[in-house]
């Protein structure tokens, strides 16, 4: 089964996280990924019923979630259930764990992970081209990677949120910058698993590469004329 991950790129936080996931979770899955301009309802809906496992990186709403340039993705009582029906489904978006979460359970999604208030995190924006490289964004995002990178080896939702929570734990015990540490501690008590907590999804090959992926080509600003 082919994997529906959406990585939307638009902004600096959308390109932070979603520059992990090119770096550390692209590689394991198959080549056709919703990244950019594809992260968006159309690719979506077609891709989304052949996959077991949905990842997705967005703005969201307690209601919603959306892809690239805010376009809805996901929004309670506006989808078909056969997009996430018998899914495992794990959004890096704001809020949808308190409303949308618990309305793809109940249309069909076996699991659901994500976060019942906003997802936070510091980030370095010199690092917008090679988001992977920041450090500071890295502190907050890699216990999601670990998470991530649980579910692939073909953990239970339990044990991939499990590792997700403990990264969190373990990097605010050694973190000495008060506001990551707060960012560390916030994400962890925000983070929702939802439906059955033994799903699993078919495991993916163990992939490592050592080289990092060609810097994203930032958009070009253009002078406004009158």
């Amino acid at each position: 089964m082919p994997t529906a991950i959406l990585m939307s790129d638009f902004d600096l936080p959308t390109r932070s996280a979603s520059g992990f996931l090119l770096r550390y979770i692209a590689p394991r899955v198959e080549p056709f990924q919703l990244f950019s301009f594809l992260a968006r309802r159309l690719p979506f809906q077609l891709s989304a019923p052949q996959s077991d496992i949905i990842i997705g990186v967005g703005h969201g709403s307690k209601t919603s979630f959306t892809g690239q340039n805010e376009a809805v993705i996901l929004e309670v009582g506006k989808y078909n259930p056969r997009e996430v029906k018998g899914k495992v489904i794990k959004l890096l978006s704001c809020q949808t764990g308190v409303a949308l979460g618990p309305d793809l359970i109940k249309n069909g999604a076996k699991a659901f992970l994500g976060y019942e208030d906003d997802y936070v995190w510091v980030m370095d924006s010199d690092f917008a081209s090679k988001p992977w490289a920041d450090e500071l964004a890295g502190t907050c995002l890699l216990p999601v990677i670990d998470g991530l990178n649980a579910l692939l080896d073909g953990k239970t939702a339990k044990e991939a949120f499990d590792v997700e929570l403990q990264g969190y734990t373990r990097n605010a015990a050694v973190e000495e910058d008060d506001l990551i540490k707060s960012c560390l501690e916030f994400n962890h008590d925000n983070a929702v698993l939802l439906g059955d907590t033994s799903a699993r999804v078919r495991s993916r090959p163990s992939i490592t590469i050592p080289l990092p992926p060609p810097p994203i080509i930032l958009p070009v600003s253009r002078p406004i004329l009158s």
